[in-house]
């Protein structure tokens, strides 16, 4: 099941697509007192899209719609719903300009209309800060033009954010993965033998150290790296002059030239459906990448995909579908981000087959957009 969104997009912000919009403003509040057990076992079954306006029906269901305790059963019972994040930006503007959170919405009355909505300012994001995603919340790991060694939480359930407890040190584009609820955060800073990995346990709230000797050598005098992905229960690290793998539970490290198939389509907009890493080349061709095999090949079945900018486009896994978010080519004129959205699967003989289930403008502009960041969750 991979749905984008928690609200619609036709201006009433959920509501049953099959009454007209005369029949839903009519929908009066209920004069009965309904049990908050009952309200959580009927909530739990509908779709987050109709949550605000179900909140109009009942104080009982306003107040369980609100609670944490709701969303944290959904995620017990396995009934969450994959939600799309996009961090966009308008270069050129200021150094100062802070990018604006977007989240992808389905307009549920037309079941494939898509648009990316603008949220309420929830945190100072720096391009190249680690991002790692645990269920409905999103970790940022420190910084990129300035070393930091702050991190914080986004609680993408009610889009609050709060601080989290320090690194040991300063980091500018670290790496970073998630493995066996702890993330483990790599490199961003001179490497020494004593914490430059560091390791942050999800369940009790504490960092820790990894001490070395570590295996690998950083290249780079701050330690940074270009991206990152997990694969396989590895981090797997794009480093300017070779790429790496290193597996937490036995500390054991690979690595391979800037000459190897890894490095030639690996960019920071790739990402990863189950264990297989997708990137899209210069010729608007989808490709991917199985680490058993360690060559790239062509998604068969993918074909006359829109000519976008995809050099600076962003890949996402929403609940096991691939989705593209992508500016225009135009250089003069209007802007738009597209999104695609593409069914993955793979078949015997290790083929890997994909469709185009839908592909729309979700976001317009007469400006040059430029997409930092796009992270799924779900809760």
């Amino acid at each position: 099941m991979a749905i984008i969104s928690e609200t619609s997009d036709d201006g009433s912000n959920g509501g049953d697509p099959n009454k007209k919009p005369q029949e839903e403003e009519n929908l009066a509040p209920s004069l009965l007192p309904i049990p908050e057990e009952l309200a959580e076992s009927i909530l739990l079954l509908v779709k987050r899209c109709h949550y605000p306006k179900l909140s109009l029906f009942s104080r009982t269901f306003r107040y369980v719609i609100s609670s944490p305790e709701l969303y944290q059963r959904r995620l017990q019972l396995g009934l969450t719903e994959p939600v799309l994040y996009a961090l966009i930006r308008l270069p050129y503007v200021s150094y100062e300009f802070d990018p604006t959170w977007y989240i992808l919405n389905r307009n549920v009355s037309r079941k494939i209309s898509l648009r990316l909505s603008s949220l309420p300012p929830m945190s100072l994001m720096q391009p190249g800060s680690a991002v790692v995603t645990v269920g409905y919340d999103m970790y940022v790991i420190g910084g990129c033009d300035h070393p930091t060694s702050n991190v914080y939480i986004i609680d993408c359930r009610f889009h609050q954010c709060r601080s989290l407890p320090g690194m040991q040190r300063a980091r500018s584009s670290p790496a970073a993965g998630v493995i066996d609820r702890k993330i483990y955060v790599i490199g961003g800073c001179e490497q020494r033998d004593d914490n430059w990995i560091e390791v942050f346990d999800i369940d009790t709230g504490v960092w820790s150290s990894v001490a070395g000797p570590y295996e690998y050598n950083s290249s780079m005098e701050e330690g940074g790296f270009l991206t990152y992905v997990v694969m396989q229960e590895k981090i797997y690290i794009s480093d300017p002059e070779c790429c790496l793998a290193y597996e937490p539970r036995q500390g054991t490290w690979e690595s391979w030239g800037d000459s190897s198939a890894l490095v030639r389509y690996w960019h920071p907009s790739s990402c990863v459906i189950e264990d297989l890493l997708y990137s899209i080349n210069p010729f608007c061709e989808l490709l991917v990448y199985d680490p058993n095999e360690s060559f790239w090949k062509r998604v068969e079945g993918v074909f006359h995909l829109p000519r976008l900018n995809y050099h600076k486009c962003k890949l996402a896994n929403v609940g096991g579908k691939l989705v593209v978010l992508a500016n225009t080519c135009n250089r003069h004129g209007s802007k738009h981000v597209w999104c695609i959205e593409i069914t993955v699967e793979r078949r015997e003989g290790g083929e890997v087959w994909g469709e185009v289930a839908s592909r729309s403008v979700v976001l317009k502009s007469m400006d040059s957009l430029s997409i930092d960041l796009c992270r799924s969750v779900a809760f």
